[in-house]
């Protein structure tokens, strides 16, 4: 399925560029389709809601962020959410394209031993955790970590001012 709306985004650009440079006049119905797609992709390849954590996790009570995992080297994304309570940090992807969530990472939070807000890559400010253990920080790209980030450290049991 992602195939097949990647062709048709392609293919609906194709037209649109053909349009866009010989005629005008079919250029806005076309728009309206393309975002659509591109919508559609984007919930269908990265879209993890509080409710798919929460049937996965069997509870509700944890603080949820949606934001990216940066992987592979730090040179593409993951699309997904935090699930943050006292005890752990779930990071939660798409399970499929039908829907559901499943966990791509996770630590206990006794072994976190801090954290920064800041640009974690060249376009991304975000969330870098130091892990007990590990060699390089884990980072999570979000602009809404900074202004969530008196609800984060209340989740983690941490206190509110730091």
């Amino acid at each position: 399925m992602k195939r097949l709306i990647l062709l048709a985004i392609l293919a609906i650009f194709g037209v649109f560029v053909y349009y866009a440079a010989f005629r005008s006049a079919l250029l806005f119905p076309l728009l309206l389709p393309l975002a659509v797609l591109v919508a559609v992709f984007y919930v269908v390849t990265s879209l993890v809601t509080k409710g798919m954590i929460e049937k996965v996790r069997g509870e509700g009570d944890f603080l949820y962020l949606r934001c990216s995992m940066i992987v592979e080297n730090g040179t593409s994304l993951l699309g997904g959410a935090l699930a943050v309570t006292p005890t752990e940090i779930v990071f939660y992807s798409r399970a499929s394209e039908r829907g559901g969530a499943k966990p791509s990472w996770s630590c206990f939070t006794a072994s976190v031993e801090g954290y920064t807000m800041k640009k974690v890559d060249d376009h991304h400010p975000g969330l870098a955790l130091s892990i007990a253990g590990e060699e390089r920080e884990i980072c999570f790209v979000s602009r809404s970590f900074q202004k969530n980030e008196k609800a984060f450290r209340e989740a983690l049991g941490w206190s509110p001012e730091g």
